[in-house]
């Protein structure tokens, strides 16, 4: 039987056979993992979870920092056949407690930093297994203890490349998380049409600055790395400041983050005095970006800026700017190869070009569904197209311009107003770092603008300034009637930017 390239652990098992002693992960210590050892370790912890007595098809998490495990993880589950669910690793115990209610794992990997929370999670202690990787306690498993007894487990032919890999809930930006199933098959075919539109090179190097259970992160500094053999270093979480310190240690070369993320890693006083020369390429998504932002990281730093856009359902890209794109613009860049899309208006038709709609995509790599929420499938997935929720426009050259997510929209006074071109004015201004912009009920307007701003350091915005600077940019209604300058901006572990944290820290209703 021929098996199956488009899964996980097939490619890993071929990187392992023709790069064993390459460099796979770089770790801060100094020391390396290669593809052989990773994957002879990832084998063996699949037999530790099939001799725990769990299927295939089942589910185990992850609760874990980024770091090899996390990586083991991923291929583990691969080569036994289950379905990894990496846990947000900022989740608290009633969280966990409700993922595990709803997808009913029988196994768990984590470290000893969580065992507190996990003590308040009863249904832990009914799991067929439980490892620890980092210490010993009573009812856990030792990690290395239990992978380096254990012999490989042979990848089964027999695996299908349509079966679900990882369920990624959702990151809890608007309220409950849902859980995405991704199949092996979407997230390789996905993976390799992006690193070929990105022009992802061999012995590029990246640098883990988003968390590994997000499916940005996962697809561009896991997947993209194994199907090019080339190397990533773990950072266990964004720091700016090791961050900077790791690009010019390691030569790493190109990095995948969102907005917020390059806005602190590439503020003056933190890349004052490195050598970041040796990046090439920066991917930046998962949020509105502004082009003052890829203005900067271009014409200061020398690096090439493009832009991605896509959602976890579409496992996770669903187009990016080719490196001859106009790269100042705002576009995300044309559809991958493989994907369709079209701008619908809201009454089913299709936009011209050039008219916002909501965006749907058509491509064989879209999730399975969302677990157990039939309905909620059916909703977003229609005769093939998936509903993306994201206002945006297509151009005449077929490329995509997001305006925003329909649930950010906000509507004053009658008028529909999209948050992220607001922002990307108030981004224009020197002393601004940071910048949100939301809707808070009224009575009278329907919504009141509100933007909330977080400074450079040792810089002090005006609101005054600001909204006079969105009066000269803006028609009226759009200028924010209220602006407000914060220490920090609320952020998911993933770096994307919540909103409803930053609605509820208002009144509901604004007052002139």
């Amino acid at each position: 039987m021929i098996m199956p390239q488009n899964r996980i652990d097939r490619i890993l098992q071929a990187a392992a056979d023709d790069s064993r002693d390459a460099p796979f992960l770089l770790f801060q210590d100094g020391t390396s993992a290669s593809f052989g050892e990773v994957f002879d370790r990832a084998s063996r912890l699949a037999s530790v979870i099939s001799q725990a007595g769990i299927s295939p098809g089942e589910r185990v998490l992850s609760l874990v920092e980024n770091s090899r495990e996390a990586v083991e993880f991923f291929i583990g589950c691969a080569v036994a056949g289950t379905v990894g669910v990496a846990v947000n690793f900022h989740s608290t115990a009633p969280e966990i407690a409700g993922l595990m209610d709803d997808c009913k794992p029988t196994g768990i990997v984590t470290q000893g930093m969580y065992l507190e929370r996990l003590a308040e999670v009863p249904a832990i202690a009914d799991l067929k297994l439980r490892l620890l990787a980092d210490a010993d306690a009573p009812n856990w498993q030792n990690y290395q203890q239990a992978v380096g007894a254990a012999a490989p487990l042979p990848v089964d032919p027999g695996l299908d490349e349509n079966d679900p890999a990882l369920m990624v809930y959702s990151s809890g930006t608007t309220g409950q998380p849902k859980g995405i199933l991704l199949s092996h098959h979407g997230i390789v075919q996905n993976a390799k049409a992006i690193t070929e539109a990105l022009g992802y090179q061999s012995g590029d190097r990246s640098m883990t600055l988003l968390p590994l259970f997000s499916s940005f992160g996962f697809a561009f500094d896991f997947m993209h790395v194994a199907l090019m053999r080339n190397s990533t270093v773990i950072l266990k979480k964004f720091e700016e400041a090791t961050a900077v310190e790791s690009i010019e240690r390691f030569g790493v070369t190109f990095l995948a983050g969102v907005p917020t993320m390059f806005a602190r890693l590439f503020s003056d006083e933190v890349v004052a005095g490195h050598d970041i020369s040796s990046l090439r390429l920066i991917d930046v998504g998962g949020g509105p970006v502004s082009v003052r932002l890829k203005k900067m990281l271009s014409q200061e730093f020398g690096i090439t800026v493009v832009e991605s856009y896509g959602l976890t359902e579409i496992s996770p890209v669903a187009s990016v700017q080719r490196t001859n794109d106009n790269l100042a613009s705002d576009s995300c860049g044309q559809p991958l190869p493989g994907f369709e899309v079209r701008a619908v208006g809201p009454d089913g038709k299709d936009m011209p070009v050039n008219e916002p709609g909501e965006l749907y995509f058509r491509s064989d790599t879209f999730m399975l569904g969302y677990w157990n929420q039939p309905d909620l499938t059916a909703k977003t997935i229609v005769d093939g197209w998936l509903h993306t929720g994201d206002v945006g426009v297509i151009d005449e050259a077929g490329a995509i311009r997001i305006l925003d997510r329909t649930k950010d929209m906000i509507v004053s006074n009658g008028f529909n107003v999209f948050p992220k071109e607001i922002e990307n004015v108030i981004h224009e201004i020197e002393d601004v770092r940071e910048c949100a912009v939301v809707g808070i009920p009224d009575d009278i307007r329907g919504e009141v603008i509100n933007a909330f701003v977080v400074p450079k350091s040792g810089m002090t915005p005006d609101p005054e300034t600001i909204n006079a600077y969105c009066r000269e940019k803006l028609s009226r209604y759009k200028v924010p009637r209220v602006i407000h300058v914060i220490d920090e901006m609320p952020l998911t572990a993933s770096g994307k930017i919540r909103r409803h944290v930053l609605r509820d820290s208002l009144p509901n209703t604004a007052k002139d």
